[in-house]
């Protein structure tokens, strides 16, 4: 078992971005050639959506972009998803239950074939977001019309919120096209933290005007003829994520997100397990656009992980010329990160420089990417405040 050592108050939980400190402790009764992980699966929306508590709590994540605009993020308060846990753990529950509330107040962050850190937002994953803003800037949501998105090893998704965010916000076209696929490790996570989240980047924006509208009006009726069960406007927030609250989940809200969804041409699909059983052509071919963060920490997986993006994207051959501009990419001019927005393909990689004590790192990734002649990776980000990150570009050999 590997322990990120990071102390964390549940309490300010959502105040708290989680960094990684200059040293980590590896177990060595818990090693990776032992680790038996899961095979891959689609976790279907219904499901998830079935499986969401009566309410959730969230607070604000305020991110400040180079586009000169401050985006706002709803997350699902981790303490709150501890508590759904423990609620439905009431002494009758099966094994499988016991085990998620074991692994949710276990004392490491990384447990390899259980519990891969998703609950917790990191981070490279905010790194990840300053570079796709600087990249697509405010016409992001046209620019990924007709676009097929991956996100491996999504947590709390907060580089897919902020696309949610920005396709949820301008104007709804049906025909969109644009096929969202969000992949963790453990279902769990997606259950507790990654759809609560996507429902809430739909209802901080226009696109839930309609359920809200609807919803105040019958919390209003003086008739009597109100659905309470539907609507209850007492526990109806304000569309305003730069503040703290509760939302209640009725059937007529996953009924109106699900409705969003269809009227944006947003198609929303969900994987668990490992890397190395995915299926690309499953899920429906290669990808446009590949974003990972802080997923290269276990050198056990890269190879998995490499494969799974060489995969997993369209590795058509550029043209020389955009190629000359992409090597020739300033770190100190964000603008010029544009010109990635007419690339035929983009797989983004954040990390930090080095994982101590778990043995991964960006120079790992960088050799297995570039093993056997596979490939190519470029940095397009980079800061050397606080713990050394950066953003990685990945280009395969055609």
């Amino acid at each position: 078992m590997f322990k990120f050592n990071f102390d964390i108050d549940d309490s300010d939980d959502q105040s708290i971005v989680c960094a990684a400190e200059e040293s980590f402790t590896e177990e060595p009764q818990q090693t990776q050639e032992t680790v038996s992980e899961d095979v891959s699966k689609e976790v279907y929306l219904e499901h998830l959506l079935s499986a969401l508590p009566h309410t959730i709590s969230f607070s604000p994540l305020h991110l400040s972009l180079p586009s000169q605009r401050e985006v706002v993020l709803s997350r699902r308060d981790l303490f709150d998803a501890r508590f759904q846990l423990i609620s439905a753990d009431d002494g009758g529950g099966n094994d499988n239950e016991s085990s998620e509330v074991d692994f949710i107040d276990a004392p490491s962050d990384l447990v390899p074939g259980v519990y891969e850190g998703g609950l917790k937002t990191w981070e490279c994953s905010l790194d990840l977001v300053e570079c796709l803003d600087s990249i697509y800037g405010r016409a992001i949501s046209s620019t990924i019309h007709g676009k097929r998105i991956l996100e491996l090893g999504c947590g709390t998704a907060i580089p897919s919120l902020y696309l949610f965010h920005s396709l949820f916000c301008a104007e709804p076209r049906a025909d969109a096209g644009v096929h969202v696929h969000l992949q963790d490790y453990n279902e769990l996570v997606l259950r507790l933290v990654t759809i609560p989240n996507v429902i809430l980047a739909w209802y901080m924006s226009p696109a839930s005007s309609a359920y809200r509208t609807r919803a105040l009006a019958q919390g209003s009726d003086q008739t009597g003829e109100a659905d309470d069960e539907d609507f209850d406007s007492a526990s109806l927030p304000p569309d305003d994520p730069s503040q703290p609250g509760e939302l209640a989940i009725t059937p007529a809200l996953r009924s109106a997100f699900r409705e969003s969804l269809k009227t944006h041409g947003i198609h929303l699909r969900l994987f668990s397990g490992a890397w190395s059983t995915f299926g690309v052509e499953q899920a429906g071919g290669p990808y446009d656009i590949l974003l990972t963060s802080e997923t290269i920490y276990r050198t056990a997986s890269l190879n998995s992980l490499v494969d799974l993006m060489q995969k997993a994207t369209k590795a058509q051959e550029e043209s020389a010329s955009l190629e000359d501009v992409t090597s020739r990419l300033s770190l100190s001019k964000p603008d010029s990160l544009q010109a990635l927005a007419s690339t035929q393909y983009l797989c983004l990689v954040a990390a930090k420089l080095v994982y101590f004590g778990v043995g991964g790192g960006v120079n790992e990734f960088i050799q297995a990417v570039e093993s056997a002649s596979r490939g190519s990776v470029q940095t397009i980000w980079e800061t050397s405040q606080g713990v050394k990150r950066c953003v990685m570009r990945v280009l395969w050999k055609s």
